[in-house]
């Protein structure tokens, strides 16, 4: 018996038992099945073969980086490919590598870039997609979440559209399927705002903060999902958010800037009694934390991972003007959230984007901080409703908005 699964492998087997194969990416294949028996006859069958994603809970874990081209000054090229192993568990042979882990959650940081750029991260072994998830400017330094389906390597991918930068990256969890915990995403709300209670956090503090059994989000649950912004920061630092407060790990979850406010989303596990610690490493900064979501036995959605695709891009419709709304489609009917990537540039006033479900009550929370003259990308997690979402602009000022899918959760 001759297999040839349609993705360019093939396989032979002298006995009639069971064929397994597993697939690098999803797609329709055709796989087509001859058979010759003893005296030489032969007989073909063809079938064609959708293959997708399955979903997936969330596994949290201690964040630990997993890249940073600075430690060997080997920064990463405009126009090449960087293999990034992710330390998940995956079978690295034979037919059952799809069994591990199927995405990764990641906090990428692109620093000392040579000129302005953007990055590109997608699953080893596929074709680049026209998709981006950070955008420096040259000198600077940009970070951002990622959510990425991992290859049929264990690994992910990542290529600087031009000049040359260090990279970093931080491994903070992933999604496999039959394991860890299922997702409730809810309307964005404040858990915390330092400008307001508390003060600035100063650069070599801690401070913990309650996040689970308040603000409708259960006591029991594993991880939250959350809006980490920094305003009123007095020099060039970094923020992290862990579970234990003695066991800071050596990643960031945000880079900030004297005199800008900026926002990034975070993935963070809980820690004892419901809390996480925050800690900036020099200067003083306000926070505000949102909480969009979280992961535990109350959760009610799983994760599919899509390749990642591009849904929107008002360049070529023209700017998202502020107090106006634009409704993004191109979102599985079945979905109740989804994982964007939501880029604004070309921005002619500071100001905010919210993103929420399309025809819902749009929340006081802001989903990303726009700024004048810069391009800022920023991780996404939004409910769905009818395989749409809306973005709001601010009265700032106008802003082009880019929308790219990496995933959705559907009822689990």
């Amino acid at each position: 018996m001759d297999v040839d699964f349609g993705d360019g492998t093939k396989e032979s087997r002298s006995s009639l038992e069971p064929v397994r194969h597993a697939y690098k990416q999803p797609g329709t294949y055709k796989v087509t099945t001859t058979l010759k028996d003893v005296k030489g006859a032969t007989s073909t069958t063809e079938r064609s073969v959708e293959v997708t994603y399955i979903p997936a809970g969330y596994v949290a874990v201690h964040p630990a980086r997993v890249l940073d081209t600075r430690t060997a000054n080997t920064p990463v090229q405009g126009g090449t490919a960087t293999p990034i192993a992710v330390p998940v568990h995956y079978y690295s042979s034979g037919p059952h590598h799809t069994a591990g882990a199927s995405a990764a959650v990641l906090n990428v940081t692109v620093t000392g870039a040579t000129e302005d750029t953007h990055l590109g991260v997608w699953p080893s072994g596929q074709a680049r997609p026209a998709t981006s998830n950070v955008n420096v400017k040259a000198g600077g330094t940009s970070s951002n979440t990622v959510t990425v389906p991992i290859g049929a390597d264990g690994k992910i991918s990542a290529q600087l559209n031009s000049g040359r930068a260090a990279l970093i990256v931080d491994f903070v969890g992933y999604y496999q399927p039959n394991a860890g915990q299922r997702f409730a995403p809810i309307t964005p709300t404040r858990v915390v705002d330092t400008r307001t209670a508390g003060g600035a956090l100063g650069g070599g503090q801690t401070r913990t903060v309650k996040v689970a059994g308040v603000n409708g989000i259960p006591a029991d649950a594993t991880a939250v999902a959350l809006n980490l912004t920094g305003t009123g920061a007095t020099e060039n630092s970094h923020v992290i958010a862990y579970p234990y407060q003695d066991k800071r790990p050596t990643t960031s979850n945000l880079n900030l800037e004297p005199g800008k406010d900026k926002s990034n989303q975070a993935i963070v596990p809980v820690g004892p009694n419901g809390t996480i610690t925050l800690y900036t490493n020099s200067g003083s900064t306000h926070l505000v934390l949102d909480a969009v979501g979280y992961y535990g036995t109350h959760g009610t959605t799983l994760f599919t991972p899509v390749a990642p695709q591009r849904l929107a891009d008002t360049r070529t419709t023209g700017k998202l003007a502020p107090g106006a709304a634009t409704t993004i489609s191109g979102i599985p009917a079945n979905a109740l959230g989804a994982a964007l990537n939501v880029t604004a540039t070309d921005t002619t006033g500071p100001g905010f984007l919210t993103v929420y479900g399309h025809g819902g009550v749009r929340p006081d929370a802001s989903s990303l901080q726009t700024r004048s003259g810069e391009t800022v990308p920023h991780h996404v997690t939004t409910p769905v409703a009818d395989g749409c979402v809306t973005v709001w602009n601010s009265y700032g000022g106008a802003n082009h908005v880019v929308t790219d899918l990496f995933g959705y959760f559907t009822q689990g």
